[in-house]
C-alpha cells in the first residue's frame, strides 16, 4: 500500500481535523514569511509585524509603509483558492472533514467552500473596532479599497496618526483595524483549536514547519488524544507525523480526495 493510499484509508474514517499553514498559500501566490525570500526577510518583522511598528511607520516613514501595503494589496488582490483548498472544502463537504484551523489569514479556505475555520492568526477579512471591540466581516473589495486608501494616504498627506487612514467601526464610528494577530498579541480560538485537535480521528496537517508557537502545539495536543498525524509537506518539518507524504499540496491533496471519495 502507498502513503497516498494509506492516507485516504484513514481519511475515510472520518472525524478529520485539518490543520494548514502559510505552504498551502503559497501556491496561491502568496508569500510564506519565514522562508528564505519571504516577507520577514524583505521587511523587519519588529516594524512591519508589530502594531505598535506600523504605528510608528505611518509616522516617521510613511512611503516604506505605503509600499508594504502595496505589495500586501497586489497579493490579495491576485490570490485566488487553490487545489488544496478546494480539496479539503470537498471533505468537509463528504462529511469526512470536521473543521480546518489554519495559521493563514487570507481567508481562501472559506473563498474555497469551506465552511468551519478556525483562524488562529487571525484574518484580513475582518477588522476590529479599537474603540469598542466589534469585529466586522469584510468581504475582498472593502479590503482592498481600505487598503487603497491608505497607500494614498500615506503617500500623499501629512497623516497625524495610523487610526486617521483606518476605516470607521459601523457600530461606533471609531477606527477599525484588520483582524490579523500582530507579534506580541495572543493567538485567537487556541482552547477551541486544542479541543478539536484532541477529539479528533485524524489530525491533516498541511504547509506548515510546526515550529511556531503556541500554533505547534496542535499536532503535540492531537497525538496525546489518540489521533493518527498525517502530513503533506515539500521539504522536512518539526511535525511528529505518523504519515509523511512528500509533494506540493496542490498535487497531492486533490488526488488524496479522490482516492478517499473513489
Amino acid at each position: 500500500m502507498s502513503a497516498l493510499e494509506e492516507a485516504a484509508a484513514r481519511l475515510r474514517g472520518g472525524g478529520v481535523v485539518a490543520f494548514t499553514g502559510a505552504g498551502i498559500s503559497a501556491e496561491s501566490g502568496i508569500p510564506t514569511f519565514r522562508d528564505p525570500g519571504g516577507i520577514w526577510d524583505r521587511f523587519d518583522p519588529e516594524e512591519y509585524g508589530t502594531w505598535d511598528g506600523v504605528m510608528r511607520l505611518a509616522m516617521t516613514r510613511p512611503d516604506e509603509l505605503a509600499d508594504f501595503l502595496a505589495e500586501l494589496r497586489r497579493t490579495m488582490a491576485a490570490a485566488e483558492p487553490g487545489n488544496a483548498h478546494r480539496a479539503l472544502a470537498l471533505l468537509e463537504e463528504a462529511g469526512l472533514l470536521e473543521a480546518v484551523i489554519t495559521q493563514n489569514v487570507d481567508g481562501l479556505h472559506q473563498r474555497a467552500g469551506s465552511r468551519v475555520v478556525l483562524e488562529l492568526h487571525g484574518s484580513l477579512s475582518r477588522v476590529v473596532c479599537l474603540v469598542c471591540g466589534r469585529r466586522a466581516t469584510v468581504d475582498r473589495d472593502d479590503l482592498l479599497a481600505s487598503l487603497d486608501r491608505a497607500i494614498v494616504g500615506l503617500r500623499t498627506a501629512f497623516v497625524p496618526s495610523l487610526a486617521s487612514l483606518l476605516p470607521r467601526c459601523p457600530a461606533c464610528g471609531g477606527p477599525a483595524r484588520p483582524d490579523f494577530v500582530a507579534f506580541t498579541e495572543p493567538v485567537q480560538g487556541l482552547p477551541a483549536a486544542r479541543s478539536m485537535a484532541r477529539g479528533c480521528e485524524t489530525l491533516l496537517v498541511v504547509g506548515t514547519h510546526g515550529d511556531v508557537y503556541p500554533a505547534a502545539e496542535i499536532p503535540v495536543v492531537a497525538r496525546e488524544g489518540g489521533a493518527a498525524v498525517v502530513e503533506v509537506s515539500t521539504g522536512r518539518t518539526f511535525i511528529d507525523s505518523d504519515l509523511r507524504i512528500r509533494g506540493p499540496a496542490g498535487r497531492i491533496l486533490p488526488a488524496l480526495v479522490d482516492l478517499v471519495l473513489a
